[in-house]
């Protein structure tokens, strides 16, 4: 596990999951930092999927904010279209709004485990999803 001001990150099994914990705040250096280590992480291994815990209820920042669209369109860049988000109702919502692009799929959830076994199953493709006359 890496870790750079608060925030931690590691792939496990495919998917890249990264946590803020309570009390934690992006600064403009700290979201260099983290892009920084997400490019590393995406490029180096096999991600399929990505995780992002929030426990902080302090607001995002700009620096938060501008951090969490690049590292999207980053993941997004090398074929990651997976996303779950784990937080309090609020800040599920806010980070669901802040990381949409077109054609992505993000999900929420309470449980970061929960976040992470979704993450590491194979999506049924949309030919598996028709039924057979």
């Amino acid at each position: 596990m890496e870790s750079g001001e608060r925030w931690s990150t590691r792939v496990d099994d495919g998917v890249l999951v990264v946590e803020f914990p309570h009390g934690t705040g992006i600064s403009p250096a700290a979201g260099e930092a983290l892009l920084d280590r997400w490019r590393t992480l995406i490029a180096d291994r096999d991600v399929d999927a990505v995780v992002i815990a929030v426990r902080t209820s302090r607001p995002c920042s700009d620096a938060g904010r501008l951090t969490l669209r690049e590292s999207t369109q980053i993941a997004v860049a090398h074929g990651v279209d997976r996303f779950a988000v784990v937080g309090e109702r609020s800040k599920r919502q806010y980070i669901q709004r802040t990381i949409a692009i077109e054609d992505i799929t993000v999900e929420a959830f309470n449980d970061p485990a929960t976040a992470v076994r979704w993450a590491r199953s194979v999506p049924e493709s949309p030919s598996s999803l028709r039924s057979s006359p």
